[in-house]
């Protein structure tokens, strides 16, 4: 079932620009404000000027000049109860799917359908509200 998040400040967050601009549209059209940036270094410093204004963020794992991980970190510093949908085309490890559930996150991976997207922040949305 769809939590009714319409209207969101997103900090979206992927190195592959086409990817970036897909989920920008499908964000939009879902009704969403979305800050769109290709590496952590842009990430991390609309992070420290915008933190507290962003209501999710969505980010790739693998994204330069450090990775994802490293990013959400530093937006989990600033703040821990933030929604966040962790992305990979990659499997991930036990431990990180087990970090990303105690964080309230959502993980979805690559390919996935905007269907999927929109679900895992839904996901991430009412976790947080549930801990909130």
């Amino acid at each position: 079932m769809l939590v009714a998040c319409m209207g969101l400040k997103v900090l979206l967050v992927d190195d592959e620009s086409h990817i970036l601009r897909l989920l920008t549209r499908v964000l939009v059209q879902a009704g969403h404000d979305v800050f769109a940036v290709d590496n952590g270094d842009a990430a991390r410093e609309y992070l420290a000027e915008s933190a507290a204004d962003l209501d999710a963020i969505l980010l790739d794992m693998v994204i330069p000049p450090r990775g994802g991980i490293e990013v959400l970190d530093d937006a989990l510093a600033r703040r821990p109860e933030i929604p966040f949908v962790l992305m990979s085309g990659e499997e991930i490890e036990a431990p990180l799917r087990q970090r990303i559930a105690a964080a309230n996150g959502s993980f979805v991976g690559k390919p996935f359908r905007p269907g999927d997207l929109l679900r895992a922040l839904d996901d991430a949305i009412a976790n947080s509200r549930d801990e909130g």
